[in-house]
């Protein structure tokens, strides 16, 4: 099939970003013909997504490689330097249309991720008379989660849609999104398994025997990185060797204030950036995974956390008790700092507690999130979307 992929950033780390490179690479490995069109980063992205450049073809306002089996065609957004600052940080859609359409004449299904460019990819893909697939990653309640009217009256003139949980899937449903046409996929995890736990320690001086609480997302408030510092004195009056590793690139509010300020301990240890490898090497350092979020699709990083076995702390919120079983593979918590250090000194208390929580977490993945059965997923999506487009009655059977 001969898909393209519409997405903001379009990078192997992230969370969405990551999601949509996934897609886009391992259906190239299937055999699918794969186009990505996306924003051209700034060189400083660009270097720190490590997409490679070899045969690139530049033109005034995109440009053209190959990467992994996939086209990718990176757009300049309308409106000159003011449109880059607005595309990097605002909701608009600034995505040029005539690039996209170009790009797009030749697709059977386009498959838009997040919302970023969600109105543009929808206008070309009615344009061009071809199916749309939608996997719009809401956050019901948080602002500018896509569940306004508006933002429902645009998901109902998709194909199909993709969801994280289950929980999502009976979200749309109950909005009036026509089941058949609702479909989950899931993802799974991004990071690879490491046995390099011993070297991060080294590298950040931290001692073989310190508890290590770690924390990987982007350093957004809503996922809960804020009440994990305010978490850390509680811990440290019965640990007080803990450390609190923090990874993750800054948020809205923290591109412009420094939360960290308030925290200058030698046992917090803020990253703004990491590698694949140097994530996956905390990963294997680490004794607990905590990202106690209260808007979350999904959450990768507890996956990655499994893959290494390592038990994980989440927010109490309904698409994460899907994700994570309370007292199984992990504890569920509201965003409140004594909650979340009463979670933590609970594991921290209980080694075999922990190694039980991160085996059945490890089981889990397997099970239910193995790429490979995520991508069987994502093709029968497609089917059904072209169904739904072609002939309607033949989606409805499907359901």
């Amino acid at each position: 099939m001969r898909i393209l992929f519409v997405k903001r950033g379009y990078a192997p780390i992230g969370g969405s970003e990551s999601l949509c490179f996934n897609f886009a690479t391992r259906l190239a490995a299937r055999g699918h013909d794969v186009r990505v069109a996306c924003a051209w980063p700034s060189e400083r992205e660009h270097a720190k997504w490590q997409l490679d450049h070899e045969g690139t073809d530049v033109f005034e306002d995109h440009r053209v490689f190959q990467h992994r089996g996939v086209e990718v065609v990176q757009v300049k957004p309308r409106g000159g330097l003011l449109g880059l600052a607005a595309d990097a940080t605002t909701l608009v859609d600034l995505m040029r249309g005539d690039i996209l359409e170009r790009y797009a004449a030749d697709r059977e299904l386009i498959h838009n991720v997040g919302r970023e460019y969600l109105g543009s990819a929808l206008d070309v893909a009615e344009e061009l008379d071809v199916p749309i697939v939608l996997t719009p990653l809401a956050h019901p309640g948080q602002f500018h989660g896509g569940d306004a009217r508006s933002d429902f009256e645009r998901y109902r003139r998709a194909s199909a849609i993709t969801t994280m949980t289950d929980w999502e899937r009976g979200w749309y449903v109950d909005h009036a999104i026509e089941p058949s046409r609702v479909v989950t996929t899931g993802m799974g995890p991004n990071a690879v398994l490491s046995r390099d736990g011993r070297s991060f320690r080294a590298a950040h001086g931290i001692p073989p025997s310190a508890p290590l609480v770690l924390y990987i997302g982007r350093k957004e408030r809503y996922k809960g990185y804020i009440q994990l510092l305010d978490a850390a004195e509680l811990v440290w009056s019965r640990h007080p060797d803990t450390r609190f590793v923090f990874i993750g690139i800054d948020g809205f509010y923290s591109t412009f204030f420094d939360d960290f300020a308030r925290y200058r301990d030698d046992r917090i240890i803020d990253i703004e950036c990491a590698s694949q490898s140097t994530k996956a090497a905390a990963l294997d350092a680490c004794d607990v995974f905590a990202m106690p979020s209260r808007h979350e699709t999904f959450g990768l990083g507890y996956l990655e956390a499994w893959l290494h076995a390592r038990p994980v702390i989440g927010g109490n919120i309904p698409p994460l008790r899907e994700i994570i079983e309370d007292g199984v593979d992990g504890l569920l918590v509201r965003q409140r700092a004594p909650e979340v250090a009463s979670a933590i000194v609970r594991l921290l208390d209980d080694a075999s507690l922990r190694s039980a929580m991160g085996a059945a977490g490890r089981v889990k993945v397997g099970e239910r999130w193995d790429w490979d059965l995520v991508m069987d997923r994502v093709e029968s999506a497609y089917a059904r979307a072209v169904s739904a487009f072609e002939l309607p009655e033949a989606a409805e059977a499907l359901a």
